[in-house]
């Protein structure tokens, strides 16, 4: 069985880069905010900063391809460099795209229609 990660590192100008493993791979904006780390990271970021998404998805074994669990990323995270340099790893899609923090919304300050009713 292989396992299909990716590792997704956020860059822009005026903070600092970040690396995250996430289970799968990864297409877009949507699919980066649907990972927790990676939006809790995003949350933070400075408003007003251009931020380029680099996204690298490799396979770990053989056999049937099955998306990476918890446990997986730990190894992953613990053990990339080594699994690279002995080619354990195949890196088949790695592609970009930059978005605005501007664009990010999280939903802060705003209010579900369950809890405007609440306080009626």
């Amino acid at each position: 069985m292989s396992k299909m990660f990716s590792v997704v590192t956020l860059d822009a100008p005026n903070s600092l880069m970040t690396e995250h493993f996430v289970p799968g791979s990864p297409d877009g904006l949507d699919e980066l905010l649907d990972c927790d780390e990676i939006s809790e990271a995003l949350s933070l970021w400075p408003l007003g900063d251009t931020i380029e998404a680099k996204i690298q998805t490799y396979l770990y074994g053989e056999g049937e391809t099955v998306r990476a669990d918890e446990d997986d990323l730990a190894f992953f995270r613990e053990h990339f460099d080594e699994l690279n340099a002995s080619d354990a790893l195949d890196c088949i899609s790695d592609h970009s795209f930059s978005f605005e923090s501007d664009e990010l919304d999280f939903g802060y300050g705003e209010e579900s229609e369950d809890e405007e009713d609440l306080e009626l």
